[in-house]
């Protein structure tokens, strides 16, 4: 593994984020480092999902296998790498990826739908990722509304769980659409903010450390839910009554909110298929996006250069810009 000149940090294990030991500021952090902490390397934009929310659907071609190796070849000395699509297991490629990223960087993630885990798939992957995101959008009715294969998806996360692999849980929290009686033909977008403390519930079960809630990033097949955007105060309200199910039912696992606007734009360093750098999300760019530049004839460092979001990066990364409970 090659040694990249990154803050002296640590990842803790149980709470499945990286920490410090000394009280520097993110400002401080960032400016000893010269690549990104974390990336997230889509293998392919197909998948078997049709998530009403999905902003990253098809339509961008992938690598070959050479390339893709290149590509990451360039990453090496970040500290993790997430592999992601996408559903990063219909990648022809995935398990030779898998196989290529072993010990080139501290951490390997693997975030999926996990409908295509069986026994033997978390068999092999237990040795070879250090935890797994699933996303779980409610119980089977709204979960199935939204992206459907519930029963898949909870067959794939209880073969991690009896993998005994690290897991984290992922919801998009989102509104059910409320129409104006206008258009009696649309069918309602489906939502699942009324049941939100049941994801909470199941990830308790399944052993995770941590279910991660997310709202939509409007771009993809979200592009149009700025108007149903959640906002600060009431993301800081579902934390509350959270806080409070987790007491009243002794859940142990972290629950972790992401409000986008405390975050701050491009947090996210993002590698499309083709090898295209992206900064996640930026408001006031096309699709939320900002090309930062390309693996294909630019190395890591000259890309983190550009980079305008290094501290909105960091922080989010040491969990100081999330709300936590």
């Amino acid at each position: 593994m090659t040694e990249g000149l990154l803050p002296d940090l640590h990842f803790d294990d149980d709470d499945q984020c990286y920490k410090t030991d000394d009280e520097l500021g993110v400002e401080d952090l960032v400016a000893s480092m010269d690549r990104p902490l974390s990336a997230t390397y889509q293998l392919t934009r197909e998948c078997n999902l049709r998530c009403t929310y999905c902003s990253e659907p098809p339509g961008i071609s992938s690598s070959s296998l050479d390339q893709h190796k290149e590509k990451i070849d360039k990453l090496v000395g970040m500290r993790r790498i997430i592999l992601s699509g996408g559903e990063p297991m219909d990648s022809p490629y995935f398990w030779e990826i898998l196989e290529y990223v072993q010990r080139k960087f501290e951490l390997i993630v693997l975030s999926t739908n996990a409908t295509r885990i069986g026994r033997e798939e978390a068999l092999r992957l237990k040795s070879m990722v250090d935890y797994v995101d699933v996303t779980v959008d409610g119980p089977r009715r709204q979960h199935n509304r939204i992206r459907g294969q519930y029963d898949a998806v909870v067959d794939g996360l209880m073969h991690l769980r009896l993998a005994r692999i690290p897991l984290s849980v992922i919801c998009v929290y989102m509104p059910e659409e409320k129409l104006d009686g206008s258009n009696l033909l649309k069918t309602p977008r489906p939502g699942n903010r009324d049941v939100i403390h049941y994801i909470c519930q199941q990830g308790d079960m399944l052993g995770a450390k941590k279910v991660k809630i997310l709202t939509p990033i409007p771009k993809g097949r979200s592009a149009g839910f700025f108007e149903d955007f959640a906002t600060g105060p009431e993301l800081e309200e579902l934390a509350d009554f959270l806080t409070a199910e987790k007491k009243k039912n002794g859940w142990k696992v972290r629950i972790v909110i992401s409000d986008w606007m405390k975050i701050g734009q491009g947090h996210a360093w993002l590698i499309e298929p083709d090898g295209r750098v992206i900064a996640s999300p930026v408001w006031d760019q096309a699709n939320c996006l900002e090309r930062i530049g390309d693996l294909s004839d630019q190395s890591s460092a000259e890309l983190w250069r550009r980079y305008p979001y290094k501290q909105q990066h960091l922080a989010k990364y040491l969990e100081r810009t999330l709300i936590v409970r």
